[in-house]
C-alpha cells in the first residue's frame, strides 16, 4: 500500500534528503512508492525553507534514475522470472508485450522516454526493456533524459502551489496521464516522421 500523504511529508520533514533519495530508490525497484508525490512534497517543504530546491532536483533525478536502473538490471538478469510477477503480468497483457516489444526493435530510446511518464505501467514497461535486451546505455540515457523534463516540473509544482498542496497532490494522478499522453504522442509522431523520411 502506497504511503499516504501526510505520512510522506512527515517523513520528508525528518529525514529529508535521505527520505527523498531512500524512497525514490525503493520505488525504483517496484515498491508501491507514490513517486510524483514525493516530488511534489519536496517542492512543497522546500518552498517552506526545509530543504532547499535545486538540491532537491537533484536528489529527486538521481533518485528516479538509479532506482529505474537497478530495476533495469535486475530485470536483465531475473527477466523471465520477473515477467511472470504477478504485479507485471497483470499490466503487462500478451497484447500490451507483443506491442511493446515491436516498439523496443524499432525505438527502444523513445519507448523507455515515454514509459517514464506512465506510472501504471512504467514497472512492466523496464522489466520488459530489460528482459528485451535493450542497451544499457540506452536505457539510462532515454530514463535520465525523460526524468530532466519531468522532476523539474513536478517538484516545481510543488513549490508553486505550496499553499495549495494538498489539492495538487489529488491532481497529480491527471497530470501523470497528461504527461504520459504527451510523451506517447511525441513517440507516434517521431516514429511516423522516421518512416516517412528518406533513406539514405
Amino acid at each position: 500500500m502506497a504511503y499516504p500523504p501526510n505520512v510522506l511529508e512527515s517523513l520528508l520533514s525528518r529525514f529529508t534528503y535521505a527520505a527523498i533519495l531512500g524512497l525514490l530508490l525503493a520505488g525504483g525497484v517496484g515498491a508501491p512508492v507514490p513517486e510524483e508525490l514525493i516530488q511534489v512534497t519536496a517542492g512543497y517543504l522546500a518552498r517552506r525553507g526545509l530543504i532547499s530546491f535545486l538540491p532537491a532536483l537533484g536528489v529527486a533525478w538521481i533518485g528516479l534514475v538509479v532506482g529505474d536502473a537497478m530495476l533495469f538490471r535486475l530485470a536483465r538478469r531475473h527477466g523471465p522470472k520477473l515477467l511472470e510477477a504477478p504485479r507485471v503480468a497483470r499490466l503487462l497483457t500478451p497484447e500490451r508485450r507483443a506491442a511493446l516489444e515491436r516498439h523496443y526493435a524499432r525505438h527502444a530510446f523513445l519507448t523507455v522516454m515515454a514509459g517514464r511518464h506512465l506510472s501504471v505501467l512504467r514497472v512492466p514497461i523496464f522489466v520488459l526493456a530489460g528482459a528485451s535486451g535493450v542497451p544499457t546505455a540506452t536505457f539510462v540515457l532515454a530514463d535520465g533524459l525523460s526524468a530532466m523534463i519531468s522532476v523539474p516540473l513536478v517538484v516545481g509544482l510543488g513549490w508553486i502551489f505550496a499553499g495549495h498542496v494538498e489539492e495538487l497532490k489529488q491532481d497529480m494522478a491527471w497530470a501523470e496521464h497528461a504527461l504520459g499522453a504527451l510523451a506517447l504522442l511525441a513517440a507516434v509522431a517521431w516514429a511516423l516522421w522516421q518512416r516517412r523520411a528518406p533513406r539514405a
